[in-house]
C-alpha cells in the first residue's frame, strides 16, 4: 500500500525532516510512504490570500495518484 503525504512548502525544517523519516521507519514493510512537496504561492503584502491558497489546494489534489 502506498501513503501519499502532500504538503505545501518546500526544504523542510530539519526536524520535520526527521519527524517524517521516523514515522516512515515505523510503517509496516507493506507500507510505503511517498512525500510529495507542492511549492507555496509568492506571498506579499499586497496578495491575495484567497486565491493563493485555492491554487495551494487545487494542486495538491492534482498531486494525487488515480
Amino acid at each position: 500500500m502506498q501513503i501519499n503525504f502532500i504538503t505545501i512548502g518546500n526544504r523542510m525544517p530539519g526536524w520535520v525532516q526527521q519527524g517524517y523519516d521516523e514515522y516512515a521507519k515505523r510503517l509496516p514493510r507493506e507500507c510505503e510512504l511517498v512525500l510529495k512537496e507542492i511549492p507555496s504561492g509568492k506571498r506579499g503584502k499586497n496578495s491575495d490570500i484567497a486565491r493563493i491558497t485555492k491554487d495551494e489546494g487545487e494542486r495538491m489534489i492534482a498531486a494525487l495518484p488515480q
